[in-house]
């Protein structure tokens, strides 16, 4: 699977209050870009309807914040703590998420496209009826994670850790996790969603006890 990757300027203008700067573009309705937004902190803050592009998010905090109908394209979120944060609706197209925290946040109903995440803790993370496309997970964590009724393209994972993640009525197919941790997944009662997924004989052998079959 080949990515698109974010599209950036050489320089991009420095934000020095992120937090402000990025409350009064919502309310002003105006597209950020071509920005470097460092270590902005904010909780609870109210970031709706955001449109960024070509910006860069690095060490920033942003706890049980709502950034719901965003859309965000070439996008870079580095060391970012975005835990308990509402993305609901959002768009995010040609986005890399590397050595973040989200945990317990909300992407239902997200559209993403070309979007890498990379040695992040996700755990208890919401991506409920999500439409997924060429996306790239990678030493990450979702632990009881919900991703359930998502339409789902060209899903890579790597070494992901999905112990109690729930994929109820998300189809599996194509998906290689025979480098990834998937004890305890949340299926249909029929297993309908790891059909043509791509798992190793040990996964295999405690899949099977779900069907009620014995391996000797």
């Amino acid at each position: 699977m080949k990515q698109i990757e974010p599209v950036m300027p050489e320089e991009l203008d420095i934000v020095l209050d992120g937090a402000e700067f990025l409350s009064k573009a919502a309310a002003e309705e105006e597209r950020i870009q071509d920005k470097m937004i460092r270590d902005a902190a904010s909780d609870g803050g109210m970031f709706l309807h955001l449109l960024v592009s070509a910006v860069k998010f690095e060490n920033c905090r942003f706890w049980e914040s709502s950034f719901e109908r965003g859309g965000f394209t070439d996008v870079i979120f580095q060391s970012c703590d975005f835990s308990g944060c509402d993305w609901s609706g959002g768009y995010f197209e040609r986005v890399h998420f590397t050595s973040c925290k989200g945990v317990g946040a909300k992407f239902s109903s997200v559209t993403m496209k070309n979007v890498t995440v990379k040695d992040c803790n996700l755990d208890y993370v919401n991506f409920d009826g999500a439409r997924l496309e060429k996306i790239v997970i990678e030493d990450t964590r979702l632990n009881s994670s919900n991703l359930t009724q998502c339409k789902c393209r060209q899903v890579t994972w790597k070494r992901a850790e999905l112990v109690n993640a729930s994929f109820f009525k998300t189809s599996l197919r194509g998906m290689d996790f025979t480098d990834s941790i998937i004890n305890g997944l949340v299926l249909s009662e029929d297993n309908s969603e790891l059909r043509g997924a791509v798992v190793d004989v040990f996964q295999a052998a405690e899949l099977a006890k779900r069907m009620g079959l014995i391996i000797k």
